[in-house]
């Protein structure tokens, strides 16, 4: 989601007029360093990953321009690419080297083929190649 940092007040108005649980601190730090905050469903249980981009991010443009028209729970709506989705979880497991995060990838690399001329060219961009090639390497071999 884009969000423009005046418009965030509205957005988040509107989450939380749907009775839906949002932590603020979250969104607006989110906003700020183009990361993502939780969104909850207290009636239902349902949780929505919102990630926030930043305009003048050339992987926000990149990612925006290939994503992909898909229904979700049978809501028409854009999702990121695979390649995307992947380059995007390397970076944030930069800082912290989270397994949960590299598991994801491993799933959506082995169920999913990838354009690897495209993740190369951003994994160099986002410093992520030694990642990325052990993620390919590793998935290579679940296949064989």
């Amino acid at each position: 989601v884009m969000v423009d940092a005046d418009e965030l007040e509205q957005v988040l108005d509107a989450l939380l007029a749907a009775d839906l649980y949002v932590p603020i601190e979250q969104a607006h730090e989110a906003a700020t360093a183009g990361g993502s905050f939780n969104v909850l469903d207290p009636s239902h249980g349902g949780k929505v990953d919102l990630f926030l981009t930043r305009p003048d991010d050339a992987f926000t443009r990149s990612r925006l321009a290939r994503r992909i028209r898909a229904d979700v729970f049978d809501v028409p709506c854009w999702v990121a690419s695979a390649e995307d989705v992947v380059l995007a979880k390397l970076r944030w497991r930069l800082d912290s080297r989270s397994e949960v995060q590299w598991r994801d990838c491993v799933e959506i690399a082995s169920t999913n083929e990838l354009d690897a001329t495209y993740l190369r060219h951003w994994a160099q961009h986002l410093d992520v190649t030694d990642d990325l090639e052990d993620l390919l390497a590793a998935t290579a071999a679940d296949r064989d």
